[in-house]
């Protein structure tokens, strides 16, 4: 009798310990909308540049690469740009939007990337007062982005914003990388 009481006990104890184990198992994590994240990035980058960007100035907004290969964007790092243009132009500016590949970028001694003298020369003549750049870094469980408004008279920031997107199915498809700049068909 006691041994069958032992044995009881034994299972009931398993039982709860399987239990308990399932539901620590992997879920894969659950996509974002992300429409109000990127528009919560614009949102952000236009309170920090409001003093320095006159209402109704040309933002030119490029494809966010992929910082992993400066070569490659993807789906998603083009629809998040587009997604940022929308709600900057949604509030009252002007927006051309373009793809940027890392020869339109100069590296300095400090290491920091900046436009090309072509580059800035071509924005200019286009009548652009600020260029939006970024970058996404697709991790395990999370992508990571971090968003640049650069004042194209001095090169300098003038406003930044990060955020992060959970890598759910949807994100991992919009993730894939594809080249940049003229080779696109590669």
């Amino acid at each position: 009798m006691i041994y069958h009481k032992r044995a009881l006990i034994i299972l009931v104890l398993f039982s709860f310990f399987m239990t308990g184990c399932a539901s620590h198992r992997y879920q894969e994590p659950k996509d974002v909308d992300l429409i109000p994240v990127s528009q919560k990035a614009a949102q952000d980058l236009l309170a920090q540049s409001k003093d320095l960007l006159a209402p109704g100035s040309l933002v030119v907004v490029s494809s966010f690469i992929n910082v992993n290969d400066l070569n490659k964007t993807s789906a998603f790092g083009r629809i998040t740009s587009s997604q940022i243009s929308s709600a900057i132009f949604k509030a009252g500016y002007r927006i051309r939007s373009m793809e940027l590949s890392t020869e339109d970028f100069i590296q300095t001694n400090s290491g920091f990337h900046k436009l090309s003298l072509e580059a800035k020369m071509a924005l200019k003549e286009q009548g652009a007062a600020a260029l939006v750049v970024g970058v996404f870094a697709p991790g395990r469980k999370i992508a990571y982005v971090n968003v640049r408004m650069v004042d194209l008279n001095v090169q300098e920031v003038m406003a930044s914003t990060d955020f992060s997107v959970p890598m759910g199915a949807d994100a991992k498809v919009l993730l894939k990388s594809r080249k940049t700049g003229a080779n696109e068909s590669e």
